[in-house]
């Protein structure tokens, strides 16, 4: 017996605002009943006594402490800059756009 019928893949899509022709409705019907079989094969798996893990591998936090260090000043940071216009950096125009 199908876990999911073809009136209930025409609700759905009524519901999903989706029109879907007669063949389009049986051709989902039968994909997504074979997808709802494979789902409860696995829900039936008995897992007594199985740990459950999301990733096998441990995470570990890489990121450094936050710590108040000295920052590079406005003229400092705009020394390397190849042009600088009022205390910014300047850049070429793009796309055709107006200041």
């Amino acid at each position: 017996m199908p876990q999911i019928s073809r009136d209930d893949v025409a609700h759905l899509a009524r519901l999903a605002r989706l029109a879907l022709t007669d063949a389009e409705l049986d051709g989902f019907a039968g994909q997504l009943d074979a997808i709802l079989t494979h789902v409860s094969t696995i829900a039936a798996v008995d897992v007594t006594g199985v740990e459950a893990t999301d990733n096998p591998l441990k995470a570990v936090n890489v990121t450094r402490p936050d710590e108040m260090v000295t920052s590079l000043t406005q003229q400092q940071a705009l020394a390397a800059a190849p042009r600088a216009e009022d205390g910014r950096f300047a850049v070429p125009q793009i796309l055709g756009e107006s200041q």
